[in-house]
């Protein structure tokens, strides 16, 4: 690089004074877990017209505008804050993965990378450990966190479509987590991807990887740099434009210095004409423009996200279905399905008598049997395609398509099909490399298309066949189904009628077993017991198992069901004698315990540790750990089935 001498002078002093800034990486806070795409990098991409709405899709999965972060999903439509941006996910809960699998996988499983935590979405209370599964865009989303436009919401419904366990077999063969939405949290463009934050965590822990990914706060410290920057070059070389050499050439020597991979370093403008913009309105929205692409382009390149919504299927046992949201002629786009790929489905293996409480205990019980024989498979199964001479699993992890039910005959008017060898990240040869290969990879790389077999008018079912080997295990479940004991009792918590009931009344109006308290009362061994009056920033408190002993009408008159009344409560923990075993409370309770027991939990036996004047809104209302259909035992389990023709021989390895 050739510098012109009015700036070597001046331009050593005025680098050494920048330096600092430039090699600066900030502490990380430790954040939530998420999943998604890619990693954060500059780049180009085609700006659109932010006034034009296309008039069809509405949501396009493309290539990233981020280089080499693989797919993303870009708005066809202007939008809002606060408004929603795809139709309402599932989600799946992917539980206990290292107690019961820990020790066979012998590769990296991709949904570890592809997941959120589970306080996020709202399920630490039924399972001790995993994953938050979301099947839809919120497995897609990247991260750049100077763009951040979108948040992912929690699970805001809970139920199975009107099934219940003691009536309908199909009830625990799908998730009933749904209506998971994300949404704007500013304004977007039409063509404007969308971007979620992961949390800084999921990119420190994943350093060595990714890099060192700039995070929100290295764009202020760019920000600091280049008001700095400016005022040195007009103090020395007397102008910051265009035309200015000295400017041009000192940026020239930035740039170079910006080669060191530090957080701040690459948070910085990449050209001379992208610094001066970032000077004007800050390092981060000067990347706004590279963030949006035509909808020209995303007709073309892109595939459309919403050509299907969800709904309650026409077939009672299936739950929820997908319904065309336009006319799709047929051979046309019904989904697309990009896919992780799992190497062997032993990775989603059951075992008996198997919890987060004797796994972290390191219980080595060598004559159980149980422990050597899987009992079932994780729920997440039955959204994933697969073979009968192959372990591998391919499950599609976005659109609606995991809405779509099995439908044979006349009802069929979905296949599958592989996507195009263009198509942005489907490795059209990882179909004829073997098993061992799958393992190997480190991230996602195919594609399957959903395509009409005729023409789908708008509103109807979308209905796929799943295989003849389906078929019949669906069929042989349903001869031998039969309730669970007790299943006639069950009502999720969710349902539960205000306001709630006292101990006393519950002699006589029982909650079902699955039913739990929890309080905002952090419990440690040996505190003292007594009687205390309710503080609101206690809300802050960890949650313990809980019950009501009375109830008070703050303010309201009410009817009957308290309709328009608001109750204060009185409560009282539950003691050791009165919670069965650690299993039966969320692990969030004592997930900061190395070797956690009962008594580090919940006070001992003959204790009292009351709480007065609770609000209802401090009382949680859950289901006991595992209590839910998804962790049913001997649900319905089994992968759709890719006919014979579409599956690749060389992964047929079983």
């Amino acid at each position: 690089m050739m510098i012109s001498s009015s700036v070597h002078l001046k331009s050593r002093w005025i680098i050494i004074n920048l330096l600092p800034l430039l090699l600066l990486n900030n502490r990380i806070a430790h954040r939530s877990q998420g999943g998604g795409e890619g990693i954060i990098l500059t780049g180009a991409a085609i700006v659109a017209d932010a006034d034009v709405e296309h008039p069809k899709c509405r949501l396009y999965l493309a290539e990233s505008t981020i280089p080499n972060a693989g797919l993303g999903i870009f708005t066809g439509i202007n939008l809002h804050d606060g408004d929603r941006i795809a139709e309402p996910d599932i989600v799946v809960p992917l539980h206990d993965l290292d107690a019961h699998v820990g020790s066979i996988i012998d590769y990296e499983l991709l949904w570890k990378q592809y997941s959120w935590n589970l306080e996020e979405l709202g399920l630490q209370y039924d399972v001790h450990d995993g994953y938050a599964i979301v099947l839809g865009t919120g497995c897609v989303p990247n991260c750049n966190f100077a763009l951040i436009n979108a948040k992912e919401g929690r699970v805001r419904g809970y139920d199975h479509a009107g099934l219940h366990r003691s009536t309908d077999v199909g009830t625990s063969g799908f998730t009933g987590y749904h209506d998971q939405r994300m949404y704007a949290t500013s304004d977007v463009p039409a063509g404007g991807e969308i971007f979620v934050s992961y949390g800084e965590h999921w990119f420190e822990s994943r350093r060595r990887i990714v890099g060192n990914v700039p995070f929100e706060s290295n764009y202020h410290e760019v920000d600091v740099f280049l008001a700095k920057f400016k005022y040195l070059t007009l103090k020395h070389g007397g102008s910051t434009t265009t035309t200015n050499g000295f400017s041009r050439d000192l940026w020239d020597v930035v740039t170079a210095l910006g080669k060191f991979d530090t957080r701040n370093a690459n948070a910085l403008p990449v050209s001379f004409g992208d610094m001066l913009t970032a000077q004007s309105i800050g390092s981060a929205m000067s990347l706004f423009p590279y963030s949006v692409r035509s909808l020209e382009w995303l007709e073309t390149n892109g595939r459309c996200m919403d050509n299907i919504r969800p709904g309650n299927s026409t077939i009672r046992q299936a739950g929820r279905g997908a319904f065309a949201s336009r006319y799709i002629p047929e051979g046309g786009l019904v989904a697309p399905g990009p896919l992780l790929h799992v190497a062997n489905k032993s990775a989603f293996y059951l075992y008996a008598n198997i919890s987060s409480a004797s796994y972290l205990h390191d219980d080595d019980d060598d004559d159980d049997d149980d422990n050597d024989v899987p009992s079932g498979y994780q729920l997440l199964l039955n959204y994933c395609f697969g073979h009968r001479r192959s372990t591998v699993l391919l499950c599609p992890y976005t659109s609606p398509s995991a809405y779509i039910n099995h439908g044979s005959g006349e009802l069929t008017n979905v296949v599958i099909r592989w996507s195009e060898p263009s198509t942005p990240n489907h490795n059209a040869h990882w179909l004829e490399e073997d098993v061992d290969y799958l393992k190997s990879t480190v991230g996602v790389g195919l594609s399957m298309d959903f395509i009409a077999t005729r023409d789908i008018q708008p509103g109807e079912e979308v209905f796929l066949d799943y295989g003849p080997e389906w078929v019949a295990a669906w069929e042989e479940y349903v001869v031998r189904w039969r309730p669970t004991l007790g299943s006639e009792d069950y009502v999720p918590a969710s349902l539960i009628e205000e306001p709630l009931r006292t101990v006393e009344e519950q002699y006589s109006m029982p909650y079902p077993d699955n039913v739990i308290f929890y309080c905002h009362y952090d419990y440690h061994r040996g505190d003292s017991q007594g009687s205390f009056i309710w503080e609101d920033d206690w809300m802050e408190l960890r949650l313990c198992p809980c019950q009501i002993i009375s109830r008070a009408v703050e303010r309201g008159s009410g009817t009957e069901k308290g309709e328009g009344v608001e109750y204060s409560y009185t409560t009282k923990m539950l003691t050791v004698d009165q919670v069965d075993n650690i299993d039966k409370i969320p692990m969030f309770m004592w997930s900061h315990i190395v070797m956690p027991s009962l008594e580090d939990v919940v006070p001992p036996t003959g204790e009292a540790h009351v709480l007065t004047k609770v609000p209802r809104r401090a009382i949680k209302v859950c289901d006991k750990p595992y209590t839910k259909e998804e962790f049913v035992s001997g649900a319905f389990r089994h992968e759709m089935m890719i006919p014979d023709d579409v599956f690749p021989e060389a992964w047929m390895n079983a």
